[in-house]
């Protein structure tokens, strides 16, 4: 019988998200593998990673002495790998190489520790040509796909053990949510199938589990940052010139050293030290951000060919190029500047000559978006407690000293995220967190803790709205490939929280750099409110705006697909799966993709003469002009500040290319104001924000 105070509780309940990024290994650099496809087991191939040499620093993806990956145990159940030829040329994995014409594509049914090395297992077996037993070698790279894969922490707070009392499994979803006053995660939903067998009377003979299903995740919240419209839009850049400031000083800065492609989760840099990847004289270190310095223009728009003004160099950020002179002025092009959180450091080779010599690669959290050159130039940026070495602020006057300005739009791609959920019945954090007073599993007061996180989520619609009086709200719906469970506490033997849960206010944003990198800088934290907004449209200030409504929808669907799993469940004494992911991830969904993009906005006002009713009557679209201003509908909403120095937060939300479908004009039976809502069909969003957030 559970006893008094045991349940658990929402007060001691976390939700955290992160970005979701790929993971490029390359044979020897630090470590290489062996593939194995047993004549005992031919319908899968068990990949061991292998080399004990001391790899000289704490920050790679391996721990610096074992071939152990730093991603949590049974986290990489369910994803997809693929084989490729590095810059090195190829090797002994060509036969499998994915290549333009050969999408040859793996799927991870296990993920364990073996003998102090992270081994796993691939479906289809590599049996073409039937090899007993491959070597990686020179050329020869894994990469592990992006959708549904936390960043991996590269710093020196993973230790992972076979024993779950030992470990200590950490990734990097530990981003502050939002001011969430409504959420509930995906359903995890199991489909059974029921069959009746002839001569076996009325009742069912026969029951099977099926598909697995995570969708109907969904959050409400006051909307103070813009975090989760990067998630609905898709795609961002940031203002080069107004994106923090330099930590380090104009001289012996890193160059890159080979191009940069869209979806990459890693930039090679070439360093002029031996040790350290060095930025004048401050080190590059796991948390610090990079920025690539980027003038290539993108379109903001993909369908119409977008104009750049007549004279070519009307584009955003402002100012860039002496074209575009606000932000309040109509651009359809961008440059293409990108700003990342590193999430572990790799040394890689010597060059043997020149002064950027030693080359490195910097893992980073949420893959580039955009294509860089070796021409482009890299920035340091990093977060302190104040505005010193450049840290965006937010002072006391509520202005932001070194602030990042952004600009948000759609792609063909949304980005995907990871969301981790832990509950408890104590007050308590994980099993051996850092920190943490902790009980052991089973003993009186432990917590009982459960973790989840949820794979590969991407939103499917969302919305903002807001009204007189209240603030400016964001909802939205999402759906995930996978959930991924702790299980430690199911072990036979030495039971304990392997994964270790974030929590925000207790280790992982308790301090104010720690607020900063989670995305909740002190400061930061005010909603954007109506009072502090104005709406223009059909070039006019709309002063009699009462409320108003944008929604949008991604085309987001899942797929399951027809998929191996040759591979025994592990289970414990009471039958229940001690496999974070169950069944080798193969009765989950296996795709996850955006569709359709469509937009449609509701704005109600008092009318108060009737062009807008010609516009509706005569099917006139309306969109910006390159250069001017007008044209755009523009929700414009700042953060209250005091006088002085500094940038006001904002958030611009630009509105583009069209039609007004619906205007009723009612007749009240009050003899009052007359109040209409109509309906609009835009083509195009863009955001643009001014605020401490590096990365969205």
């Amino acid at each position: 019988m559970t006893g008094f105070g045991a349940h658990y509780k929402g007060d001691v309940s976390e939700v955290v998200m992160g970005h979701e990024t790929s993971l490029f290994i390359e044979h020897n650099e630090p470590r290489t593998w062996t593939a194995v496809t047993s004549t005992s087991a031919p319908d899968f191939t068990e990949i061991q990673f292998k080399g004990t040499t001391n790899i000289g620093n704490s920050s790679s993806i391996f721990e610096q002495q074992k071939p152990i990956l730093k991603v949590p145990l049974g986290m990489l159940i369910g994803q997809k790998l693929s084989f490729h030829s590095s810059a090195s040329g190829q090797n002994n994995f060509s036969s499998y190489y994915y290549t333009d014409v050969k999408s040859r594509l793996y799927t991870i049914v296990d993920h364990t520790l073996d003998s102090d090395s992270t081994k796993i297992k691939i479906v289809p077996a590599l049996l073409s040509p039937l090899q007993a037993s491959l070597d990686s070698g020179t050329g020869d790279s894994i990469l592990i796909h992006s959708t549904g894969l936390p960043t991996v922490q590269g710093d020196a707070n993973s230790a992972m053990n076979a024993a779950a009392a030992s470990s200590k499994e950490v990734s990097l979803v530990d981003g502050f949510i939002g001011l969430a006053s409504f959420m509930t995660l995906p359903d995890t939903k199991v489909d059974l199938h029921s069959y009746h067998v002839v001569g076996l009377g009325r009742q069912v003979a026969v029951q099977q589990t099926g598909k697995v299903h995570h969708m109907g995740g969904s959050i409400e919240m006051p909307l103070h940052s813009p975090k989760w419209l990067f998630y609905s839009l898709g795609r961002e850049v940031v203002d080069q010139t107004s994106c923090g400031a330099n930590i380090h000083g104009s001289s012996t800065i890193p160059t890159i050293h080979a191009n940069v492609f869209p979806g990459q989760g890693y930039i090679d840099v070439a360093s002029s030290n031996s040790s350290n990847v060095l930025f004048g004289s401050t080190n590059a270190i796991v948390g610090d951000y990079l920025l690539i310095k980027d003038t290539t223009l993108v379109p903001t728009t993909t369908y119409k060919t977008p104009e750049s003004g007549a004279s070519s160099n009307i584009y955003w950020p402002p100012a860039q190029g002496a074209g575009l002179t606000s932000d309040a002025h109509h651009f359809e092009w961008a440059e293409s500047s990108e700003c990342r959180r590193v999430s572990a450091i790799q040394y890689i080779k010597d060059l043997g000559a020149g002064t950027y010599r030693y080359i490195f690669r910097l893992y980073i959290d949420g893959a580039w978006q955009f294509e860089h050159t070796t021409s482009d130039t890299l920035g340091l940026r990093h977060y302190n407690d104040a505005s010193t070495n450049g840290s965006p602020h937010v002072e006391s006057t509520r202005k932001i000293t070194n602030p990042v300005r952004r600009l948000l739009f759609s792609g063909e791609t949304v980005p995907s995220f990871s969301i981790e959920h832990s509950i408890r019945t104590r007050d308590l954090g994980s099993f051996n967190a850092d920190g943490e007073t902790t009980v052991a599993p089973g003993s009186t007061g432990d917590t009982k803790q459960l973790t989840r996180v949820f794979k590969g989520c991407k939103i499917v619609e969302y919305e903002l709205t807001s009204t007189v009086d209240a603030e400016l709200k964001y909802r939205a719906v999402f759906d995930a490939l996978s959930c991924f469970t702790d299980t430690g506490r199911l072990e036979s033997a030495n039971k304990g929280d392997r994964y270790t849960a974030h929590r925000m206010f207790q280790n992982t944003a308790n301090t104010l750099k720690g607020k900063k990198a989670s995305g909740i800088a002190k400061g930061s934290e005010k909603p954007f409110m109506f009072y502090n907004g104005s709406i223009t449209a059909f070039d006019q200030n709309l002063g009699f705006v009462s409320a108003f409504e944008l929604k949008g929808k991604t085309g987001v669907e899942v797929f399951h697909t027809i998929q191996s799993n040759p591979v025994a469940e592990t289970v414990n004494s009471d039958n229940l799966s001690t496999k974070q992911v169950p069944y080798g991830g193969t009765r989950n969904a296996s795709i996850i993709r955006e569709g359709k993009e469509n937009f449609d906005m509701e704005i109600t006002l008092a009318l108060e003469d009737s062009a807008l009713y010609h516009e509706l009557r005569t099917h006139v679209q309306r969109g910006g002009t390159v250069g001017s201003t007008g044209g755009t509908i523009m929700l414009y909403f700042t953060k209250p500040v005091t006088s002085g120095s500094g940038t006001t937060p904002s958030l611009r939300i630009i509105i583009d290319d069209y039609f007004i479908t619906d205007l009723a004009i009612p007749v009240p039976d009050d003899k009052g104001l007359l109040f209409t809502t109509m309906k609009i069909k835009p083509q195009n969003v863009k955001v643009i924000s001014e605020d401490t957030i590096y990365h969205c």
